[in-house]
């Protein structure tokens, strides 16, 4: 009746020092038991390390973490993963290469004219994320991306271009950038009706 309870080891199977059944099942709760608290641990580490992560302005760019957006350029697809990854992947199968990772956020200043589409940087300063530590780049440096955002009404890439050798710049347009309108001074509306 032990053996049957899982209490006493069942010491006339072929493997005759087999701990009792109870104290099997109980090993394997605290195990999973053990998994849980270090998964648990390791999400806290992450959400602390996250909170130190710049998200740009009012931390705008958190929104964005993970969401990707491509652009179809011909004989690759240009991939970007907002805070995470730039990626150039082959339309012929020869797999995916790795552009750079999410580094930190710069400003730049510009002064390009925008093409009659509307899609381009303009003149005027804008934030840029830089990706760096992409895959090696054939008698050059590591592939790295410098992204460009740009006010519009969706997430979307416009420009992809080849600035050196693996060095590229992508230009997006993005309404994470755009400023909110601001309010009117109610004396220069006064003003300006006289």
């Amino acid at each position: 009746m032990l053996v049957e309870n899982g209490i006493l080891a069942d010491h006339s199977s072929p493997n005759g020092d087999e701990e009792p059944k109870a104290v099997t099942e109980a090993r394997s709760r605290l195990s999973d038991a053990q998994n849980d608290v270090a998964n648990t641990r390791s999400e806290i580490e992450n959400s602390k390390k996250d909170l130190t992560e710049d998200y740009g302005k009012k931390g705008i760019f958190r929104a964005l973490k993970g969401q990707c957006i491509t652009k179809d350029s011909g004989e690759y697809t240009y991939e970007l993963c907002f805070m995470s990854r730039t990626t150039q992947i082959s339309k012929k199968g020869s797999g995916n290469t790795g552009m750079g990772d999410f580094k930190r956020l710069e400003t730049m200043t510009v002064d390009e004219e925008v093409p009659s589409d509307g899609k381009g940087v303009g003149s005027g300063e804008r934030v840029v994320m830089i990706f760096e530590d992409g895959q090696y780049c054939w008698n050059g440096p590591n592939r790295s991306t410098k992204v460009v955002l740009t006010c519009a009404e969706n997430n979307e890439i416009w420009k992809v271009v080849e600035e050196e050798k693996c060095v590229y710049r992508m230009d997006i347009g993005t309404p994470a950038v755009c400023e909110s309108a601001k309010p009117k001074d109610p004396e220069a509306g006064a003003k300006d009706e006289l």
